[in-house]
């Protein structure tokens, strides 16, 4: 189980090469789930000065070095420039014309102990950027002090949380950005990823509330196979509620209104109405299911970056939002594979009269003046909305304008709260 850890000081901006504005409090994960391994990418890219970052992770084992790499921060602007929502200046109505691994090595002992006794360091490797060690703990308080005394720095709430992964057995990764790597300010850090043996599909948000401003958002991307496997097909969460952002509408034009400020009013609006901590699924699908595609494609090299093994033309790719307050934030998220495999996109068509005659509402739920009764999706029908042949020739293709990217104005996920305090400068920042 793991959980991403967020910058103690200058507030970091996670920068995924898209049109998106992603602020600090927006994450991107990656989770490939197979025969019970799961692998485990989190998109790190503060901005500052970068060798301030560090994060800390429950595991539910100690992790070989070669259970831990580096990925390229393209990786995951490419899943999401595949898979955000998206809008159409074609919907296709009749009328209508038309990442390389680092290579890894031992690093000094950097004070185990901690000064306490009962917490030891299971082993330190140094991958890419990052001074990583593997801990053991047998009490919180001992757990919090070896971060400190090493360069962490804990928000309030910190060691009670802790005791939480502790007494349920966890082990913990702790990475920092190496004082010897050479990264520039501005400059975005390798996305880190680890690889673990678990019966549980979960990913821990908890500890990652300690340090929210409000709302945090959690963009995750699930990869299952398409096989038998318990945990194959479109991904869902099982203890937190979901809602649905209408789609298939007309939503406005695109020569003078901003897509992705309307597509975060519409899924915050969505998202209030819950009153809880919830999700949407924005796509799901594989090679080729993007249709509407926005120009931007995931490779076979992606997939095996991501940690899965296989055919690529078996994946099946799952693009959940999650949005939660820290009060919301009662238990960590817990997956599973729902064994369904109907490929689903999230898009809207530009207002422009030659989509009228085949998508027959507006987003506001008002009809279009030329819509017919050929069972599109308007904003109230909840299981059209969730069917990807709603524009009615969409799978014959459409043009793509500005889609590749995930909406931006996002007010969303903070880490886990624990940032590097750099040893010269034992001072306390706040974001």
């Amino acid at each position: 189980m793991l959980l991403l850890a967020s910058l103690a000081f200058p507030c970091p901006t996670i920068a995924t090469g898209t049109p998106s504005s992603l602020s600090f409090d927006t994450a991107q994960v990656a989770i490939v789930r197979r025969d019970g391994r799961t692998t485990f990418s989190v998109s790190v890219n503060p901005a500052g000065d970068p060798q301030s970052f560090a994060l800390v992770m429950p595991v539910p084992e100690i992790l070989d070095e070669s259970e831990i790499h580096t990925l390229h921060p393209d990786v995951f602007a490419r899943l999401d420039g595949y898979t955000a929502p998206r809008h159409v200046s074609d919907a296709g109505c009749p009328a209508s014309e038309g990442g390389t691994r680092v290579d890894t090595g031992a690093v000094d002992d950097t004070g185990a102990d901690g000064g306490s006794g009962s917490v030891d360091v299971e082993a330190e490797y140094l991958v890419g950027q990052y001074e990583v060690a593997i801990l053991s703990a047998e009490e919180s308080a001992s757990l919090a002090t070896w971060l400190d005394n090493n360069g962490y720095y804990l928000p309030e709430g910190a060691e009670e949380r802790l005791a939480e992964y502790i007494e349920a057995g966890s082990y913990f990764l702790a990475a920092k950005v190496s004082e010897n790597a050479e990264v520039a300010t501005g400059e975005g850090l390798s996305p880190l990823q680890v690889s673990y043996d678990s019966e549980i599909f979960s990913i821990p948000i908890r500890l990652a509330t300690l340090n929210s401003p409000g709302e945090q958002d959690m963009i995750i991307y699930a990869i299952t196979m398409l096989d038998d496997d318990a945990d194959a097909g479109e991904v869902a969460i099982a203890n937190y509620p979901a809602f649905d952002v209408p789609d298939q509408c007309v939503w406005g034009d695109a020569s003078t209104d901003d897509f992705y400020s309307f597509y975060d009013d519409l899924f915050t609006s969505s998202w209030t109405a819950v009153g809880a901590g919830a999700w949407t699924g924005e796509f799901a699908g594989g090679y080729y299911d993007c249709n509407p595609c926005t120009g931007t494609t995931i490779t076979d090299e992606d997939l095996g970056m991501l940690g899965f093994w296989g055919d690529p033309y078996e994946h099946h790719l799952t693009r959940i939002h999650m949005r939660y307050t820290p009060e919301q934030a009662t238990s960590d998220l817990v997956l599973y594979g729902s064994g369904l495999y109907e490929p689903r996109v999230t898009a809207y068509a530009d207002d422009v009269e030659a989509n009228y005659s085949c998508v027959e509402s507006f987003c506001d739920g008002t009809p279009t003046p030329g819509g017919d009764d050929t069972g599109n999706a308007s904003p109230g029908d909840q299981d059209a909305n969730k069917d990807p042949s709603s524009f009615t020739t969409l799978e014959n293709g459409c043009s793509c304008d500005g889609g590749a990217g995930a909406p931006g104005g996002l007010a969303a996920l903070a880490g886990l709260g624990l940032g590097h305090r750099r040893r010269k400068h034992r001072v306390k920042h706040n974001s």
